[in-house]
Order: structure tokens, then C-alpha cells, then sequence
């Protein structure tokens, strides 16, 4: 197929568009007619049911100021002549009342406005349709220009009821002009050929914007008083009592049976429409006309542009400049399509730095991947090698000081795997929010005290000199967690200062806080690293013989702990070489210092009969040991249903039950138990490498009395086997 250019496509769309466009355009301003002549129609119905709230709003107002009389202290006292001067006042005050009347329950003239007070008005009986519904119904009512068109100018009279204690003894009927209602069409600013008409019920003009003095009094139109008939509001065409042909909105009020009605002329209603009409049938025709010109101009207005960003992108494609030097068209689509092609353009090469730049992170990530799973290889090595030679130095020792010295470094060493693992289960844990802080009243110096004991147990402080200077400091905190974060700054201190070089821990009050410094003489930190330190597996550089030691992840745990307790962790140094300064702040809280116990010993658990139950035998030989050496009579099963079987059989004091069992697990075994009448009365323990929260709250809600997760603290074992049954179940730990 030949190729044609650009400009014979535009004039060939032009010439295509035209018969649809022309017979588009008629719909479209056919349409815009209907909806400006619904528009003008709406605003009409608007502006009826804003007229018909205020009219609303006028009588509402009368009979609140009503209400306000009938619970008038006077009225309530019968002090009708106190009584009687407020409502002159109150009429002499509301601009549109003419008179106040008071009638007892048998319709007699107590007072009136209109005579002095005193005035012997008890012989006329009102028996009017309105006082009568007043006592019939005891509600308030309002009566329209009917009953009163026979004695004067058009009022509007309001009934209220009176009440004294409960019981309806009178009514006050106020009346008003209904003139005052005129003032209504000034206040909407209607013109001259538009017309608002207030009717009542029986189509007796009311009120009138126009004519007011011929047609206030006489009825309405029959076709129009039909129509206001048919609903509460409308619109419909009509003449109105001049007989001028017109459009009528109407809206009927609530309070009353009366509605309010707004006309226009028909002419004048149409005559906008109309216009807009021919303006945009002539405007149309002219654009048809004018699209046919432009097409031709702008095809060759786009032809030349085009060519030049279509040259551009064969040349240049990944140079914004090269869409940018290209001249302005004075077609926005155009421009847009240069925008666009130089935005591409711009993105691509932004795109591929930051591929590049990606490319590198992956790198270091995968170098830091690596590193780490090195460093952790070497970090439980060391430990399972220690512990693989103590336990053959525990074989071929022949004396006992051989043989303590052995237990010692496994005992170190396996505390020493057990803490790796803690703190990577803890830097999770704190990362998605699932450690649970138990605080209590404590004494941070307390807490400092048993961390460095520890450390000294291990044989880590005897390279350097440790001073430790700490004042009580009490604080509500967590005192594991603490001890914790104790323990790893000064582990951290400890590691990265050379033999002989000084540790300093220090814990003092501040107002609302209290503070833990621990500063060293070791190898500083550069600035950078102190931005850094608290990283998740960061490390600055070390030889290669790693005797420094460590995952990378003690800082970063010690300042989720403490950012967990509402305080703040800060590093400084001046320096490497120049030794570091740990510094952190812990809030108070909510804590009054007890005062100072005395140590008591603990007591020796009695001897018990315990049933360990668990699927690891070498556990199992060994926590077997340790309970016989303290004098406790243990037995053994390694799955589920032989542990629940001896269970029942054996009736021991204490059940060590572990989790993840053959055949049944620990929680299937614990609900077992707890179901029959052996094992209501045993103290049930479980024994779990399952540590989280919802692994706790499963074992209590199984029946389990504590929740001890492997290696089992034996101090907290101990504590646990002194339990008994009829004793408050024990907390998790």
C-alpha cells in the first residue's frame, strides 16, 4: 500500500468527522437545552422550599416564644396580673403580634391585650374550631387567614395550652398580621414578573409578592389549587390569577397546611434557553467550517516537528539534550511527545546508573552474606571444639582438679553457644515486636553486679582492670533485659581493649533518670563507626585471628532493649586508639525504693518423685542425674503415650514433660492428664526448645503450671520443684 502523508490523513479525518460531528453537536445542544430548562426548573423548586422555611421558620418562632409563656412563674402562681403585663410587653416588643388573649378550658376570656386588665370578659365564650381542637388535643394550633377573613384584615392566630400541674386549664392564643409575611418577597428580591404566592389548604391566597391588595383574600385558580393537591412539592405550568401564562414551583409547609408557590413567566423562562440555544448552534456551524481550515494548517505544522523527533531518536535515543534541541512545535500534544521522549530518555539513563548502583549493593551484601556466615561458622566452632576436648579431657582426667577444670570449660562453653543463639532469637524477637518486658521496682546497680560476676566466673576480666563504681540506682525495668544489656557493653568493652588496658562501669541518678556509663582505654571508634556501631552485624575491621569474637549483634540488641524500657543509648569516642564511652539513659518511672532485705539461703527442695519425659536421650541421662544428686527419685519415658501411660500408673509429684514428642505431643499429653483423675493433682512443667510468647501461653492454656525453655536454668528448676499442686500456679519463664 502507497504511503500517504500526515496532512492527507487530517483532511480525510477532518471531511469524516464532519456529518457525525454537525449531528453531535445537535444532540449535544438539544441536551443542554433540557438540562438548562431542568436547572432553571430546580432552581424554581429551590427557591419555593427555601421560601416555604422561612414561612416555617416565622411560625415556629411564634409558638417557642408561646411555650415560653405558658411556663411563666406568674402563670404558674395564677398571678394573672404579672402575668398580663409581660404579654403587653411581649407584644409591644414582637413587631408582628397584635394581641395576647388568655381563655380558661371552657373557651371564657380571662384577659386580652386588647383591654385594660381587669375588664369583666368572662361572658364571651370563644368556641372557635381552633380553640376547641386546642382542648380536644392538648397540642398547640395554628389557624390561617378563614376563620378571621370575616372580621378584618388577614391574621394568623397560634393556640397554645396551658398547664398547671399536668392538668390543661386554659388556652393563649396570640395573633399576628399576615401582612408580616410580605416582607418575605422583599427579603427574596423577586422582580417584577415573578410572582410568590402563600396559600392555605383551601387554596385562599394568603400572601402575594404582587397584587397584594386585589387578590390577598380571594382563591386561587381550580387547575392550580389541583396541582399544589397532588404532592408536597412540584413544578408545572399554569396562569396565575392575572392570567398570565407561567411555570409554577410549589412546596407545602409542615407545621401548617399551607403552601408556598413561586411563578414565572413563560416567555422569560424560555428566552435564556433559546438564546444559549442559537449561540451554540451558530458557534458549532463555525467550528465545523473552521476545523476543515485547520486541518490543512496543522498538518503541516506537525509534519516537520514530527520528522525531526523521529530523527532524534534514531540518532541519539538515550540523550535527553537530543529531544530538548528540537524546536518548539506550538502543539501541546506534541510537546508532550517531547517531554515524554526526552523523560524516557532521562529515565533510561537514571535506570541503568541505578542498575549499576544496585548491582554494587548486591555486591556488598553478598560479600557482608558471606563474612557473616564465615564469622558465625568460627563463632560456634571455637565453642563446639572446647566443648568436644573438655569431654575428652573428662574421659582420660585421673584427678579431680583435671576433671573440675574440664567441666568448667564445657560448662563455660556450652553457656557460651546457649548465649549466641539468645541473642540471635532476642534480635528477632525484638525486631517484630515480641519480647514482653516484666518490670518491676529494681536497682540498676544490683543488675550491673551480677553481669560482671558472670564475666568474672567466665575468666574474661582477668586481662584487664575492671573498675567498678555503682551507686544504687532504682528504676521499673526488666531486670533479665537489663542484666543484659549490662552484660554486652561491657563484654564489648572487654573485647575490643587490649590486655592491661582499663574498663570503667559506672551507674549514679539523675533527676527522672537513671544512667549506665561504660567507658574503656581500647581501640576508639572513628567517627563513621560511631553513626554505626549499633548496626545489626556490623563490625569494625579485625585480624584475622577474630580474637575479638562475636556476631555483630550485642550493641545492636542493647539499644532495642533500651529504646524497649523508653531510653536511649549513645556511643562516643575521640578517637581510635583514644578508647570509647558507652553511654545510657533510662527513665525512673514509677518506682519508690524499697527498703533492704535480708538475704535468706534458700531452702533445699524435698525430695520428689519426679517423671521426665522426653525424646533426647542424652537430655534426658543427664537432667536424670542432676535431680538423683539432689535426691529426688526420677523415672523415664521418651514419647507421648508412654509418658501419659506412666503417668497414670506411677502418680509421680512433678512430670518434666518436653514439647516436640513421638506419638503425642507435650500439649496433647498435658490436656490428657488434666482430664483424669491422676493427673489433676501433679505438678506439670514443660521442658522446650520452644520459647516464644505464644508457645508460653499454649503450655498454660494446656494445663501446664511453668513453661522452662532448654538449657534448663537449674536454679529456677529447683525453685519450680518445691511447688505443690494446691500452691498458685507458677509464671513462664
Amino acid at each position: 500500500m502507497k504511503a500517504r502523508s500526515l496532512r492527507f490523513y487530517l483532511g480525510l479525518l477532518a471531511f469524516g468527522l464532519l456529518v457525525p460531528v454537525v449531528l453531535f453537536a445537535a444532540g449535544v445542544v438539544n441536551r443542554f437545552a433540557d438540562s438548562q430548562r431542568e436547572a432553571r426548573a430546580q432552581g424554581m423548586r429551590e427557591t419555593a422550599r427555601a421560601l416555604a422555611l422561612v414561612v416555617e421558620r416565622e411560625l415556629g418562632q411564634s409558638v417557642r416564644a408561646l411555650e415560653v409563656l405558658v411556663r411563666s412563674a406568674a402563670l404558674e402562681a395564677g398571678d394573672l396580673e404579672t402575668f398580663y403585663a409581660t404579654c403587653q410587653s411581649v407584644v409591644r416588643t414582637q413587631e408582628p403580634w397584635g394581641s395576647l388573649t388568655l381563655l380558661d378550658a371552657e373557651g371564657r376570656t380571662m384577659f386580652t391585650t386588647d383591654h385594660p386588665f381587669g375588664t369583666d370578659l368572662t361572658a364571651q365564650v370563644d368556641d372557635r374550631p381552633y380553640v376547641r381542637e386546642v382542648v380536644a388535643t392538648g397540642r398547640p394550633v395554628i389557624t390561617d387567614f378563614p376563620y378571621q377573613r370575616m372580621q378584618g384584615p388577614p391574621t394568623v392566630v397560634v393556640a397554645m395550652p396551658v398547664r398547671r400541674l399536668g392538668v390543661l386549664t386554659g388556652v393563649l392564643v396570640a395573633t399576628y398580621a399576615m401582612q408580616h409575611f410580605d416582607r418575605l418577597w422583599a427579603e427574596q428580591r423577586i422582580s417584577g414578573d415573578w410572582v410568590g404566592t402563600l396559600v392555605d389548604e383551601d387554596g385562599i391566597i394568603l400572601s402575594r409578592s404582587r397584587g397584594r391588595a386585589r387578590f390577598v383574600g380571594t382563591k386561587a385558580r381550580p387547575e392550580y389549587i389541583k396541582r399544589i393537591r397532588e404532592g408536597r412539592e412540584g413544578f408545572f405550568a399554569s396562569r396565575t390569577v392575572e392570567g398570565m401564562k407561567s411555570y409554577a414551583a410549589f412546596a407545602r409547609l409542615q407545621l401548617v397546611p399551607w403552601t408556598v408557590s413561586f411563578s414565572g413567566p413563560r416567555a422569560a423562562f424560555k428566552a435564556s434557553v433559546n438564546e444559549t440555544l442559537g449561540a451554540l448552534l451558530v458557534a458549532g456551524l463555525g467550528c465545523c467550517v473552521i476545523a476543515a481550515v485547520w486541518a490543512t494548517w496543522v498538518g503541516r505544522r506537525i509534519s516537520h516537528p514530527l520528522r525531526a523527533l523521529a530523527s532524534a531518536a534514531r540518532e541519539r535515543p538515550d540523550s535527553p539534550d537530543a529531544f530538548t534541541n528540537v524546536g518548539a512545535t506550538g502543539i501541546s500534544e506534541l510537546e508532550d511527545l517531547r517531554a515524554t521522549l526526552a523523560l524516557t530518555a532521562a529515565m533510561v539513563t537514571d535506570r541503568e546508573e541505578a542498575l549499576r548502583t544496585k548491582m554494587l549493593e548486591a555486591e556488598a551484601a553478598n560479600l557482608a552474606k558471606d563474612q557473616f556466615l564465615a564469622m558465625l561458622g568460627h563463632e560456634l566452632r571455637n565453642p563446639l571444639s572446647a566443648i568436644t576436648h573438655g569431654v575428652k579431657r573428662l574421659a582420660v582426667a585421673d584427678d579431680a582438679a583435671s576433671r573440675e577444670r574440664a567441666r568448667a570449660l564445657v560448662e563455660r562453653q556450652a553457656f557460651h553457644l546457649a548465649r549466641l543463639v539468645d541473642d540471635l532469637l532476642d534480635v528477632e524477637r525484638v525486631s517484630s515486636g515480641r519480647i514482653l518486658l516484666r518490670k518491676r521496682a529494681m536497682d540498676l546497680a544490683e543488675c550491673v553486679r551480677r553481669a560482671i560476676a558472670a564475666l568474672e566466673a567466665s575468666g574474661k576480666t582477668q586481662a584487664h582492670q575492671l573498675e567498678v563504681d555503682v551507686a544504687p540506682a532504682w528504676l521499673e525495668g526488666d531486670e533479665s533485659r537489663l542484666e543484659q544489656v549490662a552484660s554486652n557493653l561491657v563484654s564489648n568493652a572487654l573485647k575490643y581493649t587490649p590486655p592491661g588496658g582499663r574498663v570503667r562501669v559506672v551507674t549514679r541518678e539523675e533527676p527522672g533518670h537513671v544512667v549506665l556509663e561504660v567507658s574503656d582505654t581500647g581501640d576508639g571508634l572513628s567517627p563513621e563507626l560511631q553513626e554505626r556501631v549499633f548496626e545489626l552485624f556490623f563490625q569494625a575491621e579485625r585480624t584475622l585471628d577474630r580474637a575479638q569474637g562475636g556476631l555483630g549483634i550485642g550493641l545492636t540488641l542493647v539499644k532495642r532493649l533500651v529504646e524497649l524500657h523508653g531510653g536511649v543509648v549513645r556511643a562516643r569516642s575521640e578517637g581510635p586508639t583514644k578508647g570509647s564511652l558507652f553511654t545510657v539513659h533510662l527513665p525512673r518511672g514509677q518506682v519508690v525504693r524499697p527498703p533492704a532485705l535480708p538475704a535468706q539461703a534458700p531452702e533445699p527442695a524435698p525430695a520428689r518423685r519426679v517423671l521426665l519425659v522426653d525424646d533426647h536421650e542424652d537430655s534426658r541421662m543427664l537432667v536424670r542425674e542432676l535431680l538423683e544428686l539432689e535426691g529426688h527419685t526420677v523415672s523415664e519415658a521418651e514419647d507421648g503415650p508412654s509418658g501419659l501411660a506412666k503417668a497414670r500408673e506411677l502418680r509421680p509429684d512433678v512430670v518434666l514433660l518436653d514439647i516436640g514428642l513421638p506419638g503425642m505431643d507435650g500439649y496433647e499429653v498435658a490436656r490428657a492428664l488434666r482430664t483424669s483423675d491422676e493427673g489433676r493433682a501433679l505438678v506439670l512443667i514443660a521442658v522446650t526448645g520452644y520459647g516464644l510468647e505464644e508457645d508460653r501461653r499454649r503450655a498454660l492454656e494446656a494445663g501446664f503450671d511453668a513453661h522452662l525453655v532448654k538449657p534448663v536454668d537449674l536454679a529456677r528448676l529447683r525453685e519450680l520443684l518445691r511447688l505443690r499442686k494446691d500452691a498458685p500456679r507458677a509464671q513462664s519463664t
